[in-house]
């Protein structure tokens, strides 16, 4: 190790709305400091063994977009720390992986300059994959107005998964392993567009080939690299939570849901609010005029999909929630400048703070919003703020941004330890020293 003055630190960043809170921006910018702590005297970084940055869950149905060194990259399945040299990269157990998505993805990043090898990246042995013909299920309804999914076959990946059909990353690299695991699934032998299974499973010879040195037994992962610093970084938010979120309106894991024990768990969230699903309740949802001129000014729209998200001011109630069931520590809030559109617009800044009902007011989460129907007739409960033209002066955060922060932080009991100012891996304010947080935790 290179700096025995530091002790090991692990931090979890999840997200506690819909998605799309910018956790990707604040990861690298943690897993950068990080790095930049341990660069040795010789200013050679330390490769792999002391930084580390893992994905739990989610596959290709995510979109994490980094701008590093005025490089733009976009990542789906492959970690964020990826695109920091001196890190390791994980691609945890509950991931499910898409050995040509991945493939190519990995091809995309070495094309933009980055080294990508097995000391660097990893895909856990027991990681369920998803093939053709999941994703070619997935996409014959895509185009549905009800269809939620990205059309990347994560519905149908863990819909084998848990029908004990499902076909593990270490099966899947051996052709032999992956033709019998795939008798389970296909009992006549066959694949859509395939004569055999032999012939299809012989169809993925060259991500086999690529994608085989990658491979590690998790446990060990985790004992080997991050000696100084693990990050796990979610994908999705708490929202779609398959157990506590806004069911139906799901994903197919469990971003609420953070393993391996991390120091501090931080909760992402815009300071409003935005989704791109269909079937789960908006009940902070904009007018229809307000959130199109917002949309196209924000550039609103989905990192994997393109579709249109809907925007909605900031919904306390439901953050609180998944602050609660996730045990998130200190709270990441992105985006208070873009709301400086609102002072041009001379609008004030709502935030829910409660649902009504029937007549009734709930400002805390009830058993009766599981209900699937309960939270798509709720009228809001919003507090108004008045609008800020600049988020931060000199410094500091505008008077009306301050009121507006301190009242997120009243209301759900978190801090800030960080707030984003931009898309940038430097775009922050630093409120609390997330490293010493987690030291003392």
């Amino acid at each position: 190790m290179s700096n025995p003055n530091l002790s090991a630190r692990h931090i979890a960043v999840i997200g506690i709305r819909c998605g799309d809170e910018g956790k990707g921006a604040r990861v690298i910018y943690l897993i950068d400091k990080a790095v930049k702590q341990l660069i040795r005297g010789n200013g050679e970084v330390p490769l792999g063994i002391e930084v580390m940055g893992y994905r739990w869950h989610g596959g290709a149905n995510a979109g994490h977009t980094v701008i590093v060194n005025g490089i733009t990259y976009k990542l789906h399945s492959v970690p964020v720390s990826i695109v920091i040299p001196g890190t390791y990269s994980l691609l945890g157990s509950g991931m499910f992986v898409n050995p040509r998505k991945v493939m190519q993805e990995i091809k995309t990043l070495e094309a933009q300059g980055l080294q990508i090898n097995p000391n660097n990246l990893g895909i856990a042995s027991n990681s369920f994959v998803t093939f053709d013909f999941h994703t070619n299920e997935d996409i014959a309804n895509l185009e549905k107005a009800e269809h939620t999914s990205t059309g990347n076959g994560i519905k149908q990946t863990a819909m084998d998964k848990y029908g004990r059909v499902g076909v593990r990353f270490a099966e899947f690299l051996d052709e032999e392993a992956c033709i019998h695991a795939l008798e389970k699934r296909f009992p006549n032998k066959r694949v859509p567009g395939f004569d055999s299974l032999k012939s299809f499973v012989e169809s993925y010879k060259t991500e086999r080939e690529f994608l085989t040195p990658f491979m590690t037994l998790q446990s060990d992962a985790l004992k080997k690299y991050g000696l100084y610093y693990k990050f796990g970084e979610g994908a999705h938010g708490g929202d779609i939570d398959v157990e506590e979120g806004l069911y139906p309106g799901i994903t197919s894991s469990h971003p609420a849901i953070v393993p391996h024990r991390p120091d501090i768990i931080l909760g992402a969230m815009k300071l409003y609010d935005s989704s791109v699903g269909h079937d789960r309740p908006f009940v902070s949802r904009l007018n229809p005029e307000l959130e199109a001129s917002l949309r196209n000014a924000w550039g609103e729209r989905g990192t994997t999909t393109g579709k249109d998200r809907k925007i909605g001011w900031t919904d306390l109630v439901s953050a609180k929630h998944i602050i609660e069931v996730s045990g998130v520590d200190y709270l990441v809030g992105n985006c208070g400048d873009r709301l400086e559109i609102f002072s041009q617009m001379k609008h004030k800044i709502g935030l829910v703070t409660g649902y009504k009902i029937n007549g009734k007011v709930y400002s805390e989460w009830d058993a009766s919003f599981h209900k699937r129907q309960t939270l798509h007739e709720v009228e809001p409960v919003i507090e108004w703020f008045e609008p800020w033209d600049k988020f931060q002066v000199d410094g500091k955060l505008h008077p009306n941004a301050q009121r507006y922060i301190d009242r997120i932080q009243e209301f759900t009991g978190r801090e800030f330890a960080m707030l984003g100012t931009g898309p940038g891996i430097d775009d922050v304010i630093e409120l609390k020293d997330v490293f010493e947080l987690a030291k003392a935790a």
